[in-house]
Formats: structure tokens, sequence, C-alpha cells
């Protein structure tokens, strides 16, 4: 590189990290407590991780990279929050206001594992037998992907059966290129784990997977398919990839390998992102990050479906979590207008939501063809 242009990148790459560093914190802790008389539930999740376990209670999972493993957790959620916040334990937990766990089986074993998973899915009807896959993102520390996991199914009304890949991320915002690769080192663990889960009966497995998750989820997909296992892939449906941090070339890549395909692939979007507009800088520009929203309508004809979040501004200051945490997402789901416009429904004698949240769905949701074809 020219000595000219040496500073302004360097200046260019010091500004990032610092807009970004200003969100970051210190990994939240994992105590178990007792509720007692405080309002909320306990989010029962099973986890699969290729985290090296720590023997300190609090973390319970360091950021190496080791062999898959299982575990159980039952994760507090305060009934007095607003919907879509977190508030991380303190050194004295307050269950009335801040998250926690409410127990933990660590280590339990493949067997266990899947022992757990059946005992839970045999508690639902038939037709509701579904397994909820959480994929965390880039600099997540497993004490917090664990939580927004917990979040998001307490906040959404998520009721099937969940389980959390804690994939090796290094928690740092410094670590970006440790991420992506430990993101390529945890495609074959999330790869095993779902053929795990697709050995129990009559199940559906939907994924949703954050930013780098989608990396993991992709790449875990692509090695299912050119193993030739469509048994395990057409058990999957939907996938969820919210905030992608992916190359958009890449994820084509990615999608042309994956046979079958997923038959329900929704994108979410925003060009309000600056985590992924930062990280789209540091990849040599050119919006190519498929989560910025750029290239929505080579998405569309490729029967991927675009939930677009830029015109939804009650998130988060850096807007990498929106999915998560915005309160009108959370009502369009509450009141059925996300389910109908994603169904390709637009009569409003159909839809029972108030017609302006059935609007503000209309707006953000573009589908392809495929889909509308479909009602």
């Amino acid at each position: 590189m020219p000595p000219s242009l040496r500073l302004p990148a360097l200046a260019l790459f010091v500004t990032c990290l610092g807009l970004l560093a200003g969100c970051a914190s210190a990994p939240a802790h994992l105590p178990i407590v007792d509720p007692g008389s405080a309002n909320g539930r306990s989010e029962t999740i099973l986890i699969a991780t290729t985290r090296v376990p720590s023997p300190d209670p609090d973390i319970r999972l360091t950021t190496l990279r080791g062999e898959l493993s299982f575990a159980r957790a039952d994760v507090w959620v305060p009934a007095n929050r607003l919907a879509g916040e977190i508030n991380y334990p303190s050194a004295r937990v307050d269950p009335r206001r801040e998250f926690a766990l409410t127990g933990y089986q660590p280590d339990i074993g493949r067997r266990e594992f899947s022992a757990l998973l059946d005992r839970q899915l045999s508690a639902l009807p038939l037709v509701e037998r579904q397994v909820f896959v959480f994929v965390h993102g880039f600099n997540t520390p497993y004490s917090d992907g664990l939580y927004l996991n917990a979040q998001i199914l307490n906040d959404f009304g998520v009721n099937t059966v969940a389980v959390h890949y804690a994939w090796p991320s290094a928690g740092q915002i410094t670590a970006y290129l440790h991420d992506r690769d430990s993101a390529q080192f945890a495609r074959d663990g999330l790869a095993d784990l779902l053929e795990t889960v697709a050995n129990s009966p009559s199940v559906s497995v939907t994924i949703l997977a954050h930013s780098m998750g989608a990396l993991v989820t992709m790449e875990a997909m692509r090695q299912l398919s050119l193993q030739g296992r469509t048994d395990i892939l057409a058990k999957i449906d939907p996938v969820i990839l919210a905030s992608p941090d992916i190359d958009y070339d890449v994820f084509l890549n990615q999608l042309a390998a994956i046979n079958p395909p997923p038959r329900h692939m929704t994108v979410v979007v925003s060009n309000r992102d600056q985590a992924l507009l930062v990280s789209d800088t540091l990849s040599g520009g050119g919006r190519a990050r498929l989560g910025i929203g750029a290239r929505q309508d080579a998405l569309i004809e490729r029967g991927i479906a675009i939930l677009d979040l830029s015109e939804l501004t009650d998130g988060t200051l850096i807007g990498h979590t929106d999915f998560a945490a915005s309160q009108t997402l959370m009502q369009l789901a509450a009141s059925g207008a996300l389910s109908h416009a994603f169904n390709g429904e637009t009569s409003q004698d159909r839809i029972a939501a108030p017609s302006s949240l059935a609007n503000i769905a209309g707006r953000i949701i573009r589908l392809p063809l495929r889909a509308l074809g479909e009602n």
C-alpha cells in the first residue's frame, strides 16, 4: 500500500473499531438464583457447543475451540423490564429485574441431550413438534448469547423446544478475524447438532442465525448437502438469517450448493446496521454484506423473502440486534400481522391485526413470487 494511503486506512480502521467498542462490555456472568416471589419465567434451553468447558461457574464455557458437547440451562427472564431489554446480573442478583440462571446441567452427553429433546417434543401436539435452533453471532460471550436466546423466546412467545448452538466466539470486538475462523471451525459441530436433532421423529427444525452465526449456518447446511444428507435438510424449515455478516457472493455460492434448498428462507436486513457497515468497510466496501440489504431483488429472484427493518427505529443504537429488540416487530409478531404478510395475505378481512400493523408488515416484507403463489 502506498504510504499516502496507509494513514487514512489506519484512521478508518481505528474509527470503525471505536464505533463498535462503545457498545462492547465485559461478559455477563451466569449465577444460579432462586427467583422466589419475583415475577418472570424460566426458559428451558438445550445447549450444543464447540467451546471448551470452564471450571468457573460464572463462565461455564471458555472461548477456546473444542469437541461438540451438550448442556441444559434454565434461564430466568424477569417480567419487570421493557420488552427487548436484557438486564445482565449484577454482583448481587436482583431476580425482579435481572436475567440469571435457575438451573444448569453441564456436559450431559449426547444420549441425555437426545432424551431431553425427545421428552420435550413428546409433550407437544404432533403438529407443533418443532425445534428452534439459535446460532449467535460475532463478539458474543457464552453468557450473552444464552441470555439473548432466552429474551427472544420470551418476548416473541416462541413455544417450541429451544436449542442454543454456542460456537467459540472470542467475545472481543477486536477479534473479528478470530471469530471468522471460529465460524468455519464451528460448522462441523452445527452439522452434527442438526443431524442429532433431525433424528427425533416427526420433527421440523427452525434455524435463527444472527450475524456471523449465519455464516456458520450456511456452511453447515452446505456441508450436509455435500454429504448427501438430504434427509436432514428436508426437515429444516424455515431458515432465518438475521443481520447476516456474510459476503453476498459467498452467500450465493453457499446457497447454490445446498440441495434441497430451504423451502422458506428469510434474510433480515437493515441499512442502519452500523456493525455490518463497519464490517463492510473493513472487508473492502461496496456494501457487499448480505445483511445491509443492498441487493434485495437478486435474493427475491432466488426464492428468498426479505424482512427489511430499516424503517423500524425502536431497536438498538447500533441496529445489529433490532430483530430481537424492536418492540414494533414484537407487536407485528404477536398480532399475527407478520405471519399474514409472510403468507402473502393482503385482504384486511383475513387479517385480525390492526390495519396500522398490517400496513407496516406489508411495507417491510418482500416475498418471492413462489411464496405469493402458494396462497
